[in-house]
């Protein structure tokens, strides 16, 4: 379908590795403890990774971390201009944009507003995460305990299924085309969920994602698209929206607009 003709358009989004060029939690951990980096992954795969990253915030405040220390350490996160411009442009030709993330609400709200993205993602669903009267951060389930499980029989973790969420976010109206952007095997899920031609799975390259995808081919519907870079997220952009680089306000100040040439578009058939 030509960009022109589509005007209903749904942007969704993974967060880490994906919109930012790292894991919000290990740099949080790495950051400001790395022999607490280095206990947590003793642990992986035997704690549900929300309840980890609980534990890991209890040990932090007992030495002192701050809010304030989350804050600076979360500003130094990458992210790239060409992801912050990929962003704008998208949001400047009328479309809706959503995350979902396995992150938690206070890291992705925070990094947003440090970089000026407030206010052009309509939700983010994530882990909700609070401060108390201590001061002490702490982080839940998405899917918490007190519901019923969601059990989805793709890889997804107990605490959210992404593909439930994307597919709630699809019902909501009708969408002339979606696109899924992620790059691990929690993403694999919500690209199953896109059934359209016209809809389009971005997926990183090198990276679990691709690795699903290519052993289960039946089960995405949708056009898959691999990029490595920022650069490439931009580019993409700027095709899928029908704009050209040259003219393009998401073009980075000072730099050459950006080629699609060398990423490797995939459709995927029925």
């Amino acid at each position: 379908m030509p960009s022109s003709t589509i005007s209903k358009r749904l942007f969704v989004f993974d967060f880490d590795w994906t919109l930012i060029e790292a894991d919000s939690d290990l740099w949080v951990a790495e950051t400001l403890a790395p022999d607490l980096a280095k206990q947590q992954e003793d642990h992986i795969g035997k704690i549900v990774w929300t309840e980890l990253q609980d534990l890991l915030l209890q040990r932090l405040f007992e030495r002192g971390i701050t809010q304030q220390d989350l804050e600076k350490t979360l500003r130094n996160i990458p992210f790239t201009p060409e992801i912050i411009a990929a962003l704008r442009l998208m949001k400047s030709q009328g479309a809706e944009l959503c995350i979902i993330s396995d992150a938690n609400t206070f890291y992705i709200e925070y990094i947003l507003k440090a970089h000026g993205l407030e206010g052009i993602f309509s939700k983010i669903i994530t882990n909700p995460a609070h401060f108390d009267t201590h001061g002490r951060l702490h982080v839940k389930r998405f899917h918490g305990l007190d519901k019923e499980p969601h059990n989805c029989p793709l890889p997804c973790q107990p605490n959210l299924c992404k593909g439930q969420e994307l597919q709630k976010l699809m019902d909501t109206q009708t969408w002339d085309q979606v696109i899924y952007m992620g790059d691990s095997t929690n993403d694999f899920c919500p690209s199953t969920r896109l059934q359209s031609s016209r809809d389009v799975v971005l997926a990183r390259a090198d990276l679990l994602l691709e690795k699903h995808i290519k052993l289960h081919l039946d089960m995405v519907k949708a056009q898959v698209i691999y990029w490595q870079s920022p650069a490439d997220v931009l580019a993409i952009t700027q095709t899928l929206l029908n704009v050209p680089a040259s003219s393009s306000s998401a073009t980075i100040a000072a730099g050459k607009p950006v080629a699609i040439s060398s990423i490797h578009q995939v459709p995927v058939s029925v």
